[in-house]
């Protein structure tokens, strides 16, 4: 063997030995029973995770949800100067668009003319002209659905999801596909959660008991007069005003007022009424549960859960924007000892603000509140300096860890909600999965046979090269971490065929030369040498299209893309330096006066 020839074998071994020695952990995972793979410890199962080739929505199962921006809600948040019929457009405008399917934007200038609303009045940092104002909201709303897309996935990627899709669909629609979601539930809430965090100050008692008096008296007087409307409820007159009544709903629990869970919706119902909203308004106030109940045991001897109630000035003195760094710890001191707990970090600026804030309410309470939720409100004790603080008060150690991402994460800028939601389930990925692998092996069967019967043993060679395409692309994608999905089963395929095609052009340059009188080792060379222009033009012009797919393709195509492309640089590989090898070692090492093509 010359060092030619000698040379290129290592080349090739190296080359196969790299794909096998990728490919071992997925087929070493892939062959595993449950039991075995329920043993593992969990650094053995997060290599073999690692290593594997992933697995896509269609093969693994998951969920598919789609994200609506709730633009209603965001006009609402960039609008200054707010007065009630303001209030009232918004109401209009939000009940109107989750009834049409007309662009947001023009019904929002329809609903602004109908109702004779003075833009410039309420957005006049967006413009001076109704036209200027539109415009600016629209780059606004395009802008918030792009940091939606963003901070939704850094979410996902803190989660720890293999490979998810997330592309926006339409002009206030986002699509999340995350396979192997094994907690849909802590899933969408993750997704769903806008993640504001919010630090506000606690009223006094004599505030609270003030405005509590006030929104009795006007709650009452409201049911007194919708009770004018039916003679019939006068015999229940006294009975359900002192429901509706808001002091009559609130219990005392270790010096914080309280509601039932029972009574929850109804004491909302008061809140949202105009009256009420009017008071707490004017005295600049704002009334917030607490984000998990409490067990007590009522008059009746069973269980009862309450929220607790919390008076707070309505406004932040300051938000989530200013943190650093969260991440969930187990606390270990005091009466939380051992307990899930979220130690945030501010910035230089936050922490210049805390210590300000934190120094002017000494002996105050300050409310830690998430999402509208207040998860705990200690008294400031002292100035606290260097921006460091915890947030208590929570459930489990995964509610610490969901809450510590979407605060590294960022707020959302506009509230989202779920559109729609697919669960897909494992049974359907295990279908998927065989379907494919046996459309695969047919493919690869009728090929074999197709070339043995043509082209006798050098088709048998092709046959070989073929075989290892498959293996070096299946380790290609597991060296690049990739996701196969049904669409990248088919670009498997697709690569069995343009490597056939490739070995089917050089093996039909070689009879050529063979049947104009040439040598064995002459056909060869110049089989080959015809042939490599025609192969690279026609692999090169896929490859700039399985490239253009990647590039605006998202999800399954840019799987299929992915897949596409490394099969065309490992079927050139294998037709043009392996295949060739083949002929030359064969032919190198004796005089062969006919081939079997």
């Amino acid at each position: 063997m010359n060092s030619a020839i000698r040379n290129r074998l290592l080349l090739i071994l190296f080359i196969f030995g790299l794909g096998v020695y990728a490919l071992l952990p997925s087929l070493r995972f892939a062959l595993m029973s449950e039991d075995v793979k329920s043993n593992l410890t969990e650094e053995q199962l997060n290599y073999f995770e690692t290593k594997s080739i992933k697995q896509g929505l269609d093969l693994k199962g998951g969920i598919y949800i789609v994200l609506e921006v709730d633009l209603p809600q965001l006009v609402d948040n960039l609008a200054k100067n707010k007065d009630k019929k303001f209030n009232e457009f918004v109401d209009d405008l939000r009940d109107d668009y989750n009834d049409s399917t007309l662009d947001f934007f023009t019904m929002f200038e329809e609903e602004a003319n109908n109702k004779d609303i003075k833009l410039p009045r309420y957005f006049i940092s967006y413009g001076k002209t109704k036209e200027q104002i539109i415009s600016e909201l629209s780059l606004q709303s395009e802008d918030s659905i792009k940091r939606v897309i963003e901070i939704i996935q850094n979410r996902v990627d803190q989660f720890g999801v293999a490979e998810p899709t997330i592309q926006k669909q339409g002009n206030n629609r986002v699509i999340v596909e995350l396979a192997g979601i094994k907690d849909p539930e802590r899933a969408r809430d993750l997704l769903q959660s806008t993640a504001l965090l919010e630090l506000m100050i606690v009223k006094s008692i004599e505030s609270t008991t003030s405005i509590i008096r006030q929104i009795d008296n006007v709650a009452t007087v409201s049911v007194k007069e919708d009770k004018k409307e039916s003679i019939n409820e006068l015999f229940t007159d006294e009975e359900t005003s002192g429901n509706l009544t808001f002091s009559s709903k609130l219990i005392s629990i270790g010096g914080d007022l309280a509601v039932s869970a029972d009574d929850l919706t109804s004491l909302k119902e008061i809140l949202d009424q105009n009256e009420v909203k009017q008071i707490l308004e004017a005295t600049n106030s704002l009334i917030l549960t607490s984000n998990s109940s409490i067990s007590l045991v009522n008059e009746l001897g069973s269980e009862e859960e309450f929220y607790r109630l919390y008076h707070l000035f309505d406004n932040a003195e300051l938000t989530g924007g200013v943190i650093d760094d969260a991440q969930m710890r187990l606390s270990q001191s005091g009466v939380t000892a051992g307990q899930a707990v979220v130690q945030v970090e501010m910035n230089s600026e936050g922490s210049r603000e805390w210590a300000r804030i934190t120094g002017a309410n000494i002996n105050n309470r300050i409310a830690i509140v998430l999402d509208r939720k207040v998860h705990m409100a200690p008294v400031i004790r002292s100035q606290i300096f260097g921006g460091g603080t915890v947030i208590e008060g929570l459930d489990s150690i995964e509610e610490a860890e969901d809450i510590a991402i979407v605060l590294r994460a960022g707020a959302l800028p506009v509230p989202v909600n779920i559109a729609e939601e697919r669960t897909v389930g494992a049974s359907l990925g295990a279908d998927s999965v065989s379907q494919g692998t046996l459309s695969m092996i047919i493919g690869l069967l009728l090929v074999v046979i197709f070339l043995v019967l043509f082209y006798r043993l050098s088709g048998l060679v092709a046959s070989f090269s073929v075989l290892w395409t498959l293996i070096l692309l299946l380790g290609v994608l597991a060296l690049l971490e990739a996701t196969l999905t049904l669409p990248g089963i088919a670009g498997l395929i697709l690569t069995v065929g343009m490597s056939v095609d490739a070995n089917v052009i050089i093996f039909e340059r070689i009879k050529e030369e063979l049947r104009n009188g040439k040598s064995v080792r002459s056909a060869i060379d110049s089989g080959y040498e015809r042939a490599i222009t025609t192969i690279v033009d026609a692999n090169l012009t896929t490859g700039i299209a399985a490239a253009v797919l990647y590039q605006y393709g998202s999800g399954p195509i840019k799987g299929f893309a992915t897949v596409l492309f490394w099969g065309i640089v490992v079927s050139m590989f294998t037709a043009i330096i392996v295949t060739r090898f083949v002929f030359d070692f064969t032919t190198s090492s004796r005089n062969i006066e006919k081939l079997s093509i």
